[in-house]
């Protein structure tokens, strides 16, 4: 059993009656919808180089760039490789997925630095984001935000995005450690002045995100988008629409 089916089995089995005092969110693919803004931006820095490649080709090798198919931010993370280091094993992958040669390492890195121009104008939140603020806000429940990037990137992130009202924000080197790590969540708690177990986080990786919030001695429930049958369950977010529901005792969570 992997990291993340053991994660979920967990978020299955957890029933919550605790009450909610603050949130914390993920940021990417949670609040901003990173994933649709790196297809497109994969799609426009390639146009050129791709112009001969299948339309289907094209798009697979696009998604598994946002998707992370080479794995490379983890190792990332892990301290493997540099942030510039990881997006060039993706451009990489992508390349050899499409059949072509990848662009040379000097080539890359002026790629990561136009990609990096383009996708910043492409950040914009879900739909769905602004209206779950808007609700805590009516809760008076306080919110922010815990990241495995960096602070200030993050903070640009929310800004470019229109979030720049989410004001408590923990990056992973303000916090010393990525999560899973406890030390993200703990310092997203003392920020946000609320106790660790009357503080709930929202996020769409079983194990970073939610496992790690409930070892932390948070509270965590996972945002699933496309849910299929496998991760279907009263402890799993479709949209952020239903938040508020859940945090006001419809779901097994109640306010404070």
């Amino acid at each position: 059993m992997d990291n993340a089916t053991s994660a979920l089995n967990s978020i299955h089995g957890a029933r919550s009656v605790a009450r909610v005092e603050g949130v914390l969110f993920d940021i990417d693919d949670t609040l901003v919808d990173l994933n649709a803004a790196a297809v497109k931006g994969f799609h426009f820095l390639t146009s050129e180089d791709f112009r001969d490649v299948p339309d289907s080709l094209r798009e697979h090798a696009a998604r598994d760039y946002a998707d992370d198919g080479a794995g490379a931010y983890e190792r990332y993370m892990a301290g493997e490789l540099t942030f510039l280091g990881q997006r060039a094993e993706r451009i990489r992958r992508a390349y050899g997925l499409a059949g072509l040669d990848a662009p040379s390492a000097e080539a890359l890195g002026v790629w990561s630095a136009r990609y990096e121009d383009v996708v910043q104008g492409m950040w914009a939140p879900f739909p769905d984001v602004h209206d779950c603020l808007d609700a805590l806000d009516a809760l008076s429940i306080p919110y922010g935000a815990v990241s495995n990037n960096v602070e200030d990137y993050q903070r640009r992130k929310l800004e470019l995005s229109g979030l720049g009202r989410i004001e408590v924000l923990v990056g992973s080197n303000t916090a010393g450690a990525p999560k899973p790590d406890p030390g993200p969540f703990h310092a997203g708690c003392r920020l946000l002045g609320t106790a660790r177990g009357a503080t709930l986080y929202v996020g769409d990786n079983p194990v970073n995100d939610v496992q790690g919030a409930i070892d932390a001695g948070l509270q965590g429930i996972l945002l699933d988008r496309a849910p299929d049958h496998k991760t279907r369950s009263t402890e799993i977010l479709q949209n952020l629409g239903s938040l508020a529901a859940i945090i006001t005792g419809n779901s097994g969570f109640l306010a404070h």
